[in-house]
């Protein structure tokens, strides 16, 4: 077998002396359309092999397996609006040797131009594996991982579900067990990352283990002849990636406006031939960085992602005893003002109850409920509680693969062991319900559970404590969320995003300026989510 470090030549494609010998020069399999755009050069899109889709990811193979090929995994990350998709066609049709004089362009993603914004960004993580053939430039095949732009029009839940998304490709035995490079798609002429790209680049970096930064690398789109502003907002961001000697990131320039560049019956000849010039000379700079970028790749290290599985456990640990802690929060605040009610009935009716034990009084309380959902839920038949909702866990012996047990044997929220916990299509819930209680059942009560007769004022104390119980329980959960966040910022390669707060400040503000139909249940959401992004960037402070 030859080697995986080819030579190449001038033009950018191997030498045939590099080439294994009697390799057969067969072509990726496409379908001839032409362009809808006048003008533009006919298009040859790719046939995609669907090899698995489960709504998170999809996998798709382009061509025939190649096992005498080396195989390298790369990961697109960009902004909606970044020009991503556009760049990994710009890189398809490189790798497939097509020349600017060419009277085609292949294409592996259609751009739905078309297409409202709100429904045209990709909505999963796709994996595109383009296996080697005799027109490669490169001399290994490709694996493309295009993952669902940030900061779209749907929303921060939108990108949160992306995270998850990119999670379960990397965490599912369907999915990527290794990475080869990860290449952050920016425009060239952003002087600071905005609110939405620090979120985007925060958000996939604490994905990773800290072995991952040098694999990092910055595509800048949109691209002039100079160097690209965004370099130094990348910098004062400290976005971990590859370094230059100089201390610049290593970057690599592209404008694809001309991809499939189209002619206008009106356009004067003289202005067809400034557009074709300088199409020209962004397909040779667009050539030149795609050149460099892959020859860049084939000296990166491959990494595993066991450590990167690692962070992902960790983090949605953190994110189901996030919430757990929360609902304790409002557990012990409810109480709290179920004492207060209690005290006030106490003092307001002194009198009534000295005459008569068994005068009746108005209380809220909770009680669990058993709700049919969607989904699976893990729950505890010891605490009759649910552990976990959704979950992929689907069978009750395999249990202990759900993330709040990860192999261990006791719940990370209930502390009661595998053993107890069910996969079950329902899941419990607490709701606030309106009793009929009697100051004699009451004291009855506290006197059971102290073996003793109680006062009035013992009665209080009683309440207290109990109040001071669930206070102590909050406080065991949170402690074990700081152990969680500390684990997690020792192998993350960012801690835990801390600038959501901000991001949500800012979708909070555009919801407000726009006052679009059921803004006001779109804040309330946001405003949740800010809760348990405050929480994180409060607790981060304190470690």
């Amino acid at each position: 077998m030859a080697s995986l470090r080819q030579s190449w030549r001038k033009d950018g494609r191997q030498s045939e002396e590099s080439k294994l010998q009697g390799e057969e020069k067969a072509k990726l399999p496409f379908v001839q359309k032409e362009n809808p755009e006048r003008g533009a050069r006919p298009i040859r899109k790719l046939n995609l092999t669907k090899n698995y889709s489960d709504g998170m990811y999809a996998k798709y193979r382009v061509g025939s397996v190649n096992i005498k090929r080396a195989k390298k995994v790369i990961m697109m990350v960009g902004e909606t609006g970044s020009g991503k998709t556009t760049l990994i066609n710009a890189l398809v049709n490189y790798i497939l040797g097509v020349q600017f004089e060419d009277t085609y362009r292949y294409q592996l993603i259609e751009e739905n131009t078309n297409i409202s914004q709100a429904h045209s960004q990709t909505s999963e993580v796709v994996i595109y594996q383009l296996n080697h053939t005799g027109e490669f430039i490169v001399p290994y095949s490709l694996t493309i991982i295009d993952t669902p732009g940030f900061g779209d029009t749907r929303g921060l839940e939108q990108d949160e579900l992306t995270v998850k998304k990119i999670e379960e490709c990397f965490s599912s035995k369907w999915g990527i067990d290794r990475i080869d490079g990860i290449y952050f798609v920016v425009k060239s002429s952003s002087n600071r990352l905005t609110k939405s790209q620090n979120y985007v680049f925060q958000s996939i970096l604490s994905l990773f283990g800290k072995d991952i930064k040098n694999n990092i690398q910055i595509c800048a789109t949109f691209s002039g002849q100079g160097k690209p502003g965004v370099l130094q907002a990348l910098l004062e961001a400290e976005v971990p990636c590859v370094k230059k000697t100089n201390g610049d990131p290593e970057y690599f320039k592209f404008n694809n406006y001309g991809l499939c560049d189209k002619s206008d019956d009106d356009e004067e000849e003289e202005d067809e031939e400034y557009s074709q010039l300088v199409n020209k000379a962004n397909w040779k700079m667009g050539k030149s960085s795609s050149k460099n970028m892959f020859r860049s790749l084939e000296k990166l290290t491959s990494r595993s992602l066991i450590l990167t599985n690692k962070v992902l456990m960790e983090r949605r640990q953190l994110e189901i005893v996030i919430e757990d802690l929360l609902s304790k929060i409002e557990k012990v605040d409810f109480k709290q003002k179920e004492l207060e009610r209690r005290e006030q009935i106490l003092k307001q009716h002194e009198e009534d109850i000295k005459r008569n034990e068994n005068f009746e009084y108005e209380e809220h309380e909770t009680v669990k409920e058993r709700r049919d959902v969607e989904g699976n839920s893990i729950n505890c038949h010891e605490c009759m509680s649910t552990c976990h909702h959704p979950c992929l866990v689907s069978l009750d012996f395999i249990a202990g693969l759900c993330e709040v047990f990860y192999w261990n044997r006791s719940c990370k929220l209930c502390d009661h062991d595998v053993s107890c916990h069910f996969c079950e299509s329902y899941k419990w819930e607490e709701v606030v319900i309106s009793t009929k209680k009697t100051y004699a059942a009451l004291k009855e009560s506290y006197e059971k559970a102290c073996n003793e007769k109680v006062t009035a004022g013992k009665v209080v104390d009683e309440l207290k404590k109990e109040i001071q119980k669930l206070s102590s329980e909050q406080m065991q959960l949170l402690e074990k969320f700081v152990l969680c966040l500390q684990s997690l910022n020792a192998i993350a390669l960012r801690p835990q995003n801390l600038s959501t707060v901000d991001y949500i400040d800012l979708l909070i503000s555009a919801e407000r300026c726009e006052a679009k139909t059921g803004f006001m249940e779109r804040i309330t959401s946001l405003e949740k989510a800010k809760v348990k992004a405050v929480a994180l960037q409060l607790t981060a402070t304190e470690i």
